[in-house]
């Protein structure tokens, strides 16, 4: 079941961010992502395994973070809360940009999957947990091609 983040939620998808991130966002990041972005999480069995945050700016969107718990990856999770979350979005966006590590070669594919592709590389942009810099792969999915089929 996908549903949108509550409060109640905050928790257990920050201890989600902790797995998976290395340099994660705060709870209280999370708690103010429940109010102004459009948050969802996946549940298996009601338990959260899976959250994704999106930031609506006029007639786009940008993916602001999206993790599916160390346990359960691998399982289409993640496409599913991805699909959805977009989905969710109250005014049909344009365009949907993300920045992912260069090295997270499986969160690049599954965007790829979702209609996401590269439009550029921010050089030297995620920390690294042992000193230096990474280059972010800059992602975009056009969401015109959905939106004109709304009105065809």
């Amino acid at each position: 079941m996908i549903r949108k983040m509550t409060k109640e939620d905050v928790n257990t998808v920050y201890d989600i961010e902790l797995k998976v991130q290395s340099h994660p966002w705060s709870k209280q990041q999370f708690a103010e992502a429940v109010e102004i972005y459009v948050s969802t999480v996946i549940e298996i069995n009601q338990k959260v395994c899976g959250f994704c945050i999106l930031q609506p700016v006029l007639d786009e969107a940008n993916l602001l973070l999206m993790a599916i718990d160390t346990d359960m990856q691998g399982q289409g999770l993640g496409y599913e809360l991805l699909i959805e979350s977009i989905d969710q979005l109250k005014n049909s966006p344009v365009q949907i940009f993300l920045e992912v590590r260069e090295s997270n070669v499986v969160a690049i594919a599954l965007y790829e999957k979702s209609g996401f592709h590269q439009i550029d590389l921010r050089k030297n942009y995620y920390p690294q947990s042992k000193g230096g810099k990474e280059h972010a792969v800059i992602m975009v999915k056009s969401c015109s091609d959905d939106f004109q089929a709304l009105f065809s």
